[in-house]
């Protein structure tokens, strides 16, 4: 009998001890890619916002059902990125997404064009992922979506490349 009193409690503290430590991961995870295309910044971001070429065909490569609303403006609320576009010049021009499957949204993020040098911009993708609080288990998968989603970002940086050739 004491055995089992010793496993349940071993089991209560181990597993409050864990959900505890789970709370100092970050809510927000933001996974990013860039690369260098030819061209300049405003016209890329001019082909983009326009839709001269398709942000859905870029950033999803098998237009099944997956829906994009793109905006000047993040749609997430009292984040860094809100905080920073209030008190800093942008640097950059950005377009921001939102992709949608089944009217669920499967993704946020944007894709900012900066003109470091003259001959080429650098075009960042990233997706924003917010998780709750009290959802520890989800926060922690979190910290390994980068290989889930990061080779996604590089094939969309490879699509825009070669339109823009």
């Amino acid at each position: 009998m004491k055995l089992i009193k010793l496993a349940l409690i071993s089991i209560v503290v181990f597993t409050v001890l864990l959900w505890g430590i789970t709370l100092m991961f970050p809510s927000n995870t933001v996974i990013s890619r860039a690369a260098n295309i030819h061209g300049s910044a405003d016209s890329l971001f001019k082909k983009v916002k326009t839709n001269e070429i398709s942000l859905t065909s870029i950033l999803a490569a098998t237009n099944s059902g997956v829906s994009l609303q793109a905006a000047d403006i993040p749609f997430y609320e009292d984040n860094l990125f809100n905080a920073l576009n209030q008190s800093a010049v942008p640097a950059a021009d950005t377009l921001f997404f939102r992709l949608s499957y089944g009217g669920k949204a499967i993704a946020e993020g944007g894709m900012a064009f900066y003109q470091l040098v003259p001959d080429s911009a650098t075009t960042q993708v990233f997706y924003v992922f917010q998780t709750p609080w009290y959802q520890p288990l989800k926060k922690m998968k979190m910290m390994v979506a980068d290989k889930v989603y990061g080779p996604g970002l590089d094939s969309a940086l490879l699509r825009l490349k070669n339109k823009m050739q």
